[in-house]
């Protein structure tokens, strides 16, 4: 087992450098920095092996807390400042939480013995490797990292929730426990019956919706933890352990099907993966491909269209055909803008003193619209349709790569994008504005100008943070998959930094400044990295 658990994790690190390595070449500058034959330089390669796979551990050992953080202690927040929670008893709505998304949705909604990965097709089909052995070196891989990252953060969250370093302990017990139980669920199910369960779409919304409705009900209801006190006792925590050793068991040595059986369940994994893989491309390009409808441009617009010319003149025709793709997201989010105002209107009649407050202090409340307007804007669809539409094909010409090009055409899409967003943040605007008349507050106030504009800077800027990223990385292939990883590495830094600004605490004139600036200085900076770096990276990958 230790020699194919070698083999997997020296696979996975090799194949994340060779990628890595591909990536860093193509990029401006600092690509220099790697020599032309790093590929073959092997002490090289070997050291950034090393390197890939430590990071990947601190990454995993720091993905333990955030999951804790978003998924358990927000939630439990409100809940611990408005009394539903009674005190000392936040450990206890932890393990209850954590046993429904972990033992049960993430123990019997999936299984890594049953996960399609290349790297499974390739040891067990194409390198031969023993199946048994392959199973016992991959859930090694997995799980051990897991279950020793999590258990130092479990102990510091039921403190930190008014627990005790043995409830920490119980909860990582029951996590390790489930996971084994879970694996050895999935493995019986498909020795007797030949299937995956956990590819039924039926049984998997099953497990979501336990899942979840297990885990944040009782929050929404005011209820209490009843199943916390049955898993935390010294009892039912030796009766789960000796469950899952007795599954553990039965994964790695006592199941006698792995050589007979598990070829067939890498075959149909590999040929659903391809399947889902390639669904999820056609879904993409459905989204965003023209309809013969789309080419009649209204009569109206064909007056302003004649009296353009060159780029903007090409931008405007583009814009015209897609106006269906492009302005049905927009529906979409002014649907969640009306959704948003209903919410307020529904905690004004449940809480008028509340909403009251709320109506005149909304510039407080800026850091949250962060998070809001980040998954508002349409940027991100109108550069796929961009691409897939027009620029796939033009790339394949010089002229259109010069500097010049390139940035004139950012310039007019920028423009034309951002009054799309800036429709939907001025929908948000009104939805307040709607919120503060129901609850008596002057919308002259300054607290809800400095709102308004805050709001319709961030549209401003998240149009431009995804053009840009568009313009550098140009992320898609052909067929609309993502292959560049600088992109998804960029784009989750922006998620998780909207995410961090749900922790300021400054609101009104100095957030609306401090908005104002960075929108003006990332504007600038992506105009001139657009003008230096596009020219080489605006290409069909």
């Amino acid at each position: 087992m230790i020699d194919t658990l070698k083999q997997i994790a020296g696979m996975k690190a090799a194949l994340g450098v060779n990628a890595f390595c591909y990536y860093f070449k193509r990029l401006w500058l600092i690509g220099r920095l790697l020599p032309e034959d790093i590929y073959s330089r092997y002490g090289l390669k070997k050291g950034l092996t090393v390197a890939a796979v430590i990071l990947r551990q601190l990454a995993d050992f720091c993905a333990k807390p955030l999951y804790l953080l978003v998924f358990v202690a927000l939630p439990l927040l409100p809940a611990l400042a408005g009394g539903r929670v009674a005190q000392g008893q936040g450990a206890a709505a932890m393990v209850q939480i954590l046993f429904f998304l972990n033992c049960v949705l993430g123990a019997f909604g999936d299984s890594q013995i049953f996960t399609v990965t290349r790297d499974k097709v390739v040891c067990i089909k194409h390198m031969r490797l023993n199946a048994r052995s392959y199973v016992q070196g991959y859930l090694a891989f997995k799980y051990l990292p897991f279950f020793a990252y999590y258990l130092p953060w479990l102990l510091v969250f039921a403190r930190l929730l008014g627990g005790t370093l043995l409830q920490g302990f119980f909860a990582w017990l029951m996590l390790l426990s489930f996971r084994m139980l879970g694996e050895a669920f999935q493995l019986f199910v498909f020795d007797r019956t030949g299937r995956v369960i956990s590819r039924s779409m039926a049984y998997s919304w099953a497990m979501i919706a336990l899942g979840l409705a297990g885990a944040y009900l009782p929050l929404a209801l005011g209820g209490g933890w009843p199943l916390a006190a049955v898993l935390l006792h010294p009892a039912c925590a030796a009766l789960y352990t000796l469950s899952g050793g007795a599954a553990l068991w039965y994964i790695t040595l006592g199941y006698r099907g792995y050589e007979s059986k598990f070829h067939r369940s890498i075959d149909l994994n590999f040929l659903l993966a391809t399947m889902l893989k390639s669904s999820s491309s056609a879904t993409a390009v459905k989204e965003v491909e023209m309809q013969e409808k789309d080419a009649a441009v209204p009569r109206a617009k064909e007056a302003k269209l004649r009296a353009l010319r060159g780029y903007s003149y090409l931008n405007a025709l583009f814009f015209a055909r897609h106006r269906r793709q492009l302005v049905k997201p927009v529906y979409y989010r002014l649907a969640a803008a009306g959704a948003l105002f209903a919410a307020g209107v529904v905690f004004f009649f449940v809480n008028r003193g509340a909403a009251v407050q709320l109506s005149r202090n909304l510039a407080a409340r800026l850091p949250l619209f962060i998070y809001i307007m980040y998954f508002m804007t349409v940027a991100d669809k109108a550069g796929r349709a961009m691409f897939y539409n027009c620029d796939k094909d033009m790339l394949r010409y010089a002229w259109y790569r010069r500097p010049q090009t390139i940035l004139k055409n950012f310039r007019i899409r920028l423009v034309r994008v951002a009054l799309y967003d800036l429709a939907i943040a001025a929908a948000v605007c009104l939805a307040a504005a709607g919120f503060c008349l129901l609850c008596g507050a002057p919308l002259l106030a300054a607290d809800f100008l400095l709102f308004c504009a805050a709001v319709l800077l961030l549209s401003v800027l998240f149009t431009a943070h995804h053009l840009c990223l568009y313009y550098i990385f140009q992320p898609y292939s052909e067929s609309l998959k993502v292959k560049n990883p600088f992109y998804s590495a960029v784009n989750l830094f922006m998620y998780t930094l909207c995410f961090l600004c749900l922790q300021i605490k400054v609101g009104g004139l100095a957030f609306t400044l401090a908005v104002l600036g960075f929108t003006v200085l990332y504007i600038a900076g992506a105009l001139a990295l657009v003008y230096r770096l596009a020219p080489r990276t605006f290409r069909v990958k």
